[in-house]
């Protein structure tokens, strides 16, 4: 009679132990539960993957399309996925860089730097913030080198360096270097753009109107640049026009404040306040602090006869930007209105002197334009902004002498005078010191 002979596994074997029909079920029941985990994961990891990599080409169709908060949303969700995703880090410090954000780009440079990324990748973005923020005494040096070996990144390299420029206001470098961009790559509407941009800060709309919407006819969606062109045409009274690019404006991007801003403002011109308060509303609805809505409110509540509310409005605009003539025009009409005389005639005075100032300061711009390499024009703009224009442009001016002229002491000591008022305790000391060294000795 025959015996059935088990066939037992080594390690049963090996202990004289016979094998347990139900414990191989089990594990049989085991191994089908986890795979179906295994997959998932495994699924996981590679939906990740190709996320990451959907995400990175999106992110690059995107930049090349200068939507860089767009390109910024994308990459931040790539790096959910991946955090230690080199390419994504540069990518996103570029956007970062583009938009002035120099602190997270220089952060994310550095993350990326450690994560072993390209250094030469790096560097060239290092010295593009330079060159972005107008400091080109340090990186001009390396531009012919930079564009010689620019590969994709050509337009990067031309708009960073350009920008410089014309924060030194150096029309002549600029021009030349948007030449080049244009013939190098003569799809792109960005030198355009940068042209009429340059035309429209020079108070020329005719100029910027022109290049506007030469640009715009290669690149319709660019609705930045057509609310610029809005913002020349109204410079050049040209109120239908700019009604007929706001409309395009307002269906490419309905929650843009500024959109509905310019819409009250030409609402306001052809008189129809009901229809500009109505816009107004929207646009502090959406940005509550935006300082323009304040002001035409202001100017709207005198119109129709609200003359507390006027102050108020006025007051609130005037208490953030002490140097804005029509707030002070207007809360000059309000306060006469509400027969307070004399504290009308300072804001008109004050509206008089700057006026003068002004005037002498668009002279001088003219000049310096004429003249790129002349430290005391840049200095004497820088001046009279300090004193009746933005704070941060009279900076950018100081800024742009100490370029020109390192040991500029004037331009030291007014830096340092700012600074200090508006607490930065490190740059007020850092630019005193630079004062102290820069001046002639005894």
């Amino acid at each position: 009679m025959s015996h059935e002979t088990h066939d037992p596994s080594p390690a049963t074997a090996a202990h004289g132990v016979s094998p347990d029909p139900a414990s191989g079920a089990v594990r049989r029941r085991l191994l089908m539960l986890a795979y179906p985990v295994l997959i998932l994961a495994i699924a996981a990891s590679f939906w990740g993957r190709m996320a990451v990599y959907f995400e990175y080409y999106q992110a690059r169709d995107l930049l090349s399309q200068r939507r860089n908060r767009a390109a910024i949303s994308v990459l931040r969700r790539a790096l959910g996925h991946d955090p230690r995703q080199v390419t994504i880090l540069q990518l996103l410090a570029r956007a970062h860089r583009r938009l002035n954000h120099k602190g997270v780009a220089e952060l994310l440079l550095d993350r990326a730097e450690a994560l072993g990324g390209d250094r030469d990748w790096i560097e060239r973005e290092r010295r593009l913030a330079l060159a972005q923020a107008g400091h080109l005494r340090a990186v001009e040096p390396f531009l012919a080198d930079m564009l010689i070996h620019a590969g994709a990144d050509g337009p990067d390299i031309c708009e960073a360096f350009v920008q410089g420029y014309f924060s030194n206001l150096r029309s002549g470098p600029a021009f030349r270097l948007l030449d080049t961009w244009q013939q190098s790559y003569p799809d792109d509407p960005q030198p355009l753009f940068m042209r009429a941009y340059f035309w429209q800060s020079m108070n020329q709309p005719g100029k910027a109107i022109t290049l506007y919407r030469k640009g715009l006819a290669m690149a319709p969606g660019r609705t930045t640049m057509r609310r610029r062109l809005a913002e020349s045409l109204i410079d050049a009274d040209k109120w239908d026009e700019t009604e007929s690019e706001l409309a395009i404006c307002l269906r490419q991007t309905p929650r843009d404040p500024e959109v509905h801003y310019l819409l009250a403002r030409c609402a306001y011109a052809r008189s129809d306040l009901d229809e500009a308060i109505t816009r107004l509303a929207e646009t502090i609805k959406i940005a509550p602090d935006h300082i323009g809505a304040h002001r035409l409110k202001g100017q709207l509540d005198l119109a129709e006869g609200r003359v507390q509310e006027s102050i108020r409005e006025l007051e609130r605009v005037l208490a953030q930007h002490p140097h804005d003539t029509w707030a002070h025009e207007a809360m000059g009409r309000a306060l006469r209105a509400a027969r307070r005389d004399d504290e009308a005639d300072q804001h008109f005075q004050y509206v008089a002197e700057a006026e003068k100032s002004i005037g002498r300061m668009d002279r001088l711009v003219r000049q310096s334009i004429a003249k790129p390499d002349d430290p005391e024009l840049r200095f004497e703009i820088g001046q009279i902004l300090f004193q009746y224009g933005a704070p941060e442009d009279a900076v950018r001016w100081m800024r742009a002498t100490l370029e020109l002229n390192p040991n500029h002491v004037g331009a030291h000591r007014a830096l340092a005078a700012y600074f200090e008022r508006i607490g930065d305790s490190a740059g007020a000391a850092r630019h005193r010191q630079l004062a102290s060294q820069a001046s002639p000795k005894p």
